[in-house]
């Protein structure tokens, strides 16, 4: 019979929502909340605490306003890194990963379609107007013409090794270099490779090649490592050179003029033909992955984290820029400069995409996956919280109206000294004693809020210990306790529900101001905690992907708790549901 009436009152509640249409819309949503939270690991699209990187081809154009130069950055030639640049002649080519071409003419950049897969490291245009491509694992391609849309000839090379540099000797022979020290000599006309024999022969890496005015050509590449190609036999002897760090690539004038760039800002230069380079100051201490030089002795470098320099007679600069992307190249015509590369990159407070469907945060993190995850810390506070309270809230209530005179003084007077301490210091406090956890949100939640409940619960019980029922099973001889949990508490759970209900709501946003506070469990993902990390980047007012989806999801999450617990006071007070 007990148990039947614990079902009867267990029932009420289900009915009245079922037959309040808002109600049935919260119940809908809110067990939408609990299925995401339970499907998070299959819902979200990436980790939610990994660092998402993207790849471009990134471009930078050099821009003179009101006397003040600026890099600035355009529309990205793909979405792959592009390595190398060449120009001559009105035509340029730019290679890259997965072998990734385009060209330059007429102001315009066009995407080349290739047979190619191998990453491209370097690229050369011949007087003739050929563009011959090298890369990875020996990778060597050949576009007769560069300014046509002709097939590229593909050719095999005599080792599968890594090449890094080429440049042409002359319209039929080019020079290539790569790890291991290799020199390869190609000869267009008939296809021969031609190996050449380092003079120091330790496997060290040659990183770029250059042609000079007299013939000769220059490779440079680790540890300072410069060799000389002699025109009249092809000789290779080692040059003396004022560093001993990495050289990264090597750039030659028409006139003779030169310059080497390599690791921690190094910067090497030649004025004429026959002079000794001679090591520059450097603006920054960065390594530098590419340099070129005009005629008019006009130099830039480019580096690691959209690092520029410029030379203003013998001085360096570093110039502004606002990217942070990789520059691996440069490429000068007659009226433009050039900067291209970017490795890959943190994808930080990008908008909302097909990617990213919450865009990402200042760490470039995947927001709609961090949503996704918070709705379980939201729920768990609330529901565990919230249960907590009417447990703790219910039996005060019980003890302290049935059984009244100086207990129910006691439970009273302790209520009213709870309505005296605020929440958020309490919470503070108790972050300070023990440290912030979980734990300490539902223990902050379930010690403050069980005061209303308390109240509630003692007034309804006065009411109903007077009633016949009681004062029947008390005669019978039934236990205090028994008539407490057996008699009088199935009469309240209406009450108890509609509190359960409101407190859910009231958890969710005490999680949520807490973890907005930084009082929330520092490793946990929860909705409050995503608007703290936003506030405390200082991007929270343009970044607004990334405070709208936590903000609409504890705001939809609380109004559908209120719209059950709306359907649920009609079950609770019969004066609603007499007058509905």
């Amino acid at each position: 019979m007990m148990r039947s009436r614990f079902l009867k009152s267990a029932q009420e509640p289900l009915r009245a929502i079922i037959g309040d249409r808002l109600a049935m819309i919260g119940l809908v949503v809110l067990l939408s909340i609990i299925a995401m939270a339970l499907f998070a690991p299959f819902l979200s699209t990436h980790e939610p605490l990994s660092v998402n990187e993207r790849e471009e081809g990134s471009l930078l154009t050099r821009t003179v306003e009101d006397g003040q130069v600026r890099w600035v950055q355009e529309a990205a030639l793909g979405g792959r890194t592009l390595n190398a640049a060449d120009y001559r002649d009105g035509i340029g080519m730019a290679v890259g990963r997965d072998g990734a071409v385009w060209r330059f003419a007429d102001g315009e950049w066009q995407e080349l379609e290739t047979p190619l897969d191998a990453t491209l490291n370097d690229v050369a245009i011949s007087p003739a107007g050929s563009a011959l491509a090298v890369g990875q694992g020996g990778a060597v391609a050949l576009l007769a013409d560069a300014a046509q849309d002709s097939d590229w000839q593909r050719f095999e090379a005599p080792e599968t090794t890594h090449l890094s540099g080429v440049a042409w000797r002359d319209e039929s022979t080019a020079l290539m270099v790569g790890a291991n020290e290799t020199i390869w000599r190609r000869d267009v006309a008939s296809g021969s490779f031609e190996a050449l024999e380092s003079p120091l022969g330790r496997g060290m890496t040659l990183n770029s090649v250059a042609t000079d005015v007299d013939g000769s050509a220059w490779i440079v590449g680790e540890r300072g490592l410069t060799l000389r190609l002699e025109p009249e036999d092809d000789s290779l002897t080692l040059e003396r050179m004022p560093t001993n760090r990495d050289l990264n690539h090597i750039h030659m004038a028409e006139n003779g003029q030169g310059l080497i760039v390599g690791e921690r800002g190094t910067l090497l230069a030649r004025s004429a033909p026959g002079e000794q380079w001679q090591s520059q100051d450097a603006p920054d201490s960065r390594a530098m992955r590419a340099g070129w030089v005009t005629e008019e002795g006009q130099a830039f470098a480019v580096g690691r984290s959209s690092i520029i320099f410029e030379r203003d007679g013998d001085t360096w600069r570093l110039m502004p820029s606002d990217e942070e992307r990789h520059l691996r190249t440069l490429m000068v015509t007659e009226d433009a400069f050039y900067a291209l590369g970017s490795d890959r990159f943190v994808n930080r407070l990008a908008p909302p995409s097909g990617e990213h469907w919450f865009g990402t945060d200042h760490l470039g993190r995947d927001l709609y996956s961090q949503n996704v995850y918070g709705s379980r810390i939201a729920l768990l506070v609330g529901f565990i919280g919230a249960s907590l309270v009417v447990l703790i809230g219910a039996n005060v209530g019980l003890i302290a109206g049935y059984f009244r005179g100086r207990t129910e003084t006691v439970l009273m007077r302790t209520v009213d000294v709870m309505y005296g301490i605020p929440f958020e210091p309490f919470a503070l406090i108790l972050v300070l004693l023990f440290e912030p956890s979980l734990f300490i949100v539902i223990l902050a939640v379930s010690l403050l809020t069980w005061r209303t409940v308390a109240r509630l619960i003692r007034s309804q019980v006065l009411s109903l210990r007077e009633r016949p029922f009681v004062k029947a099973a008390r005669v019978a001889g039934a236990s205090d306790l028994r008539i407490m949990y057996l008699h009088i508490f199935p009469n309240v759970m209406p009450l108890v529900f509609l509190e359960l209900a409101i407190i859910v709501g009231v958890s969710i946003i005490a999680e949520a101001t807490l973890s907005f506070l930084g009082l929330g469990p520092p490793q946990s993902i929860s909705w409050g905690g995503i608007l703290h990390n936003a506030r405390l980047s200082g991007a929270w007012r343009d970044a607004w992907w990334w405070n709208l989806p936590p903000g609409l999801f504890i705001m939809i999450t609380v109004l559908s708790v209120f719209f059950i617990s709306r359907s649920l006071e009609l079950v609770a007070n019969p004066r609603l549901r007499a007058r509905r």
